[in-house]
């Protein structure tokens, strides 16, 4: 299958990172973390396939995007961008599930890793009938009813009370999404091998970051993803749920800053 030509961002100067948004939004995301970053770095922040800007191959919604397919579209955008050195990859969620395929794929385009409340294993069988379950019903209901399972889910009890425009601003992205894009990115995930045979194998700087009221890939799952890859490094952000970037943003953006500066050759 051919790649995708992905809308993107490129800012800035310096060592490429990478930011790779989560499943059902798109690179809005990283909106305070671009803005730090590209004080002195160059970064790049695209829409994955069918989100965003992005387009949507006319049989992806029906056969899904594998997170394989999502790496090559990012391999492929990388070189139409002129990118000459390898790249600090940042996954966000599904951005992680892509980020195991780009290192299988693209190993030589990589600096190092960061994995931001994501996981390794693959879905359960019932994780997998679920997720096929709703990208059939995603076409009759909507965006907007996948916006309305999710908000509960993606926040912390305090940014839910205490920053209802945070909630809101994604939800609003999540409403924006085709509902196409969110069926193709279903059908991908519940495909997804498990990718934990390769956390033993990791062979370059990573960071693990995890909100400490994550209810989606949870504290506990990635303590024990970030002791299982070599010399990893743990950062749990404070008052925070799955959307860490979104709910406590100078943590994550010092957490990437402090990660950057220690692999800086």
């Amino acid at each position: 299958m051919s790649t995708a030509k992905l809308s993107f961002t490129d800012t800035g100067e310096g060592r490429p990172v990478l930011l790779v948004h989560g499943y059902p939004l798109d690179r809005t995301m990283w909106s305070t973390q671009i803005a730090d970053l590209t004080r002195d770095h160059r970064v790049l922040a695209p829409d994955l396939r069918g989100f965003g800007d992005s387009p949507l191959g006319e049989a992806d919604a029906a056969k899904g995007v594998s997170m394989s397919e999502y790496a090559d579209d990012l391999a492929a955008m990388l070189d139409q961008a002129g990118v000459k050195g390898p790249v600090v990859f940042c996954g966000f969620s599904m951005g992680g599930y892509v980020a195991w395929q780009f290192y299988a794929k693209h190993r030589e385009k990589l600096a190092a890793l960061v994995l931001c409340d994501t996981r390794a294993a693959a879905d359960t069988d019932d994780a997998r009938a679920k997720r096929l379950e709703t990208a059939q019903q995603v076409n009759e209901h909507g965006s907007g009813w996948i916006a309305e399972q999710m908000i509960p889910k993606l926040f912390s009890e305090v940014t839910r009370r205490e920053r209802p425009e945070v909630v809101e601003s994604i939800a609003d992205v999540i409403r924006r999404t085709s509902p196409d894009a969110i069926a193709a990115a279903l059908r991908g995930m519940a495909h997804r091998p498990d990718s934990t045979p390769l956390l033993a194998k990791l062979d370059l700087p990573t960071l693990v970051i995890v909100g400490d009221e994550d209810a989606i890939s949870t504290r506990t799952e990635m303590t024990q993803m970030s002791q299982s890859i070599p010399g990893a490094e743990l950062v749990v952000v404070n008052n925070a749920g799955h959307m860490t970037p979104n709910e406590n943003p100078p943590a994550v953006t010092t957490a990437l800053r402090e990660f950057l500066e220690k692999i800086q050759t």
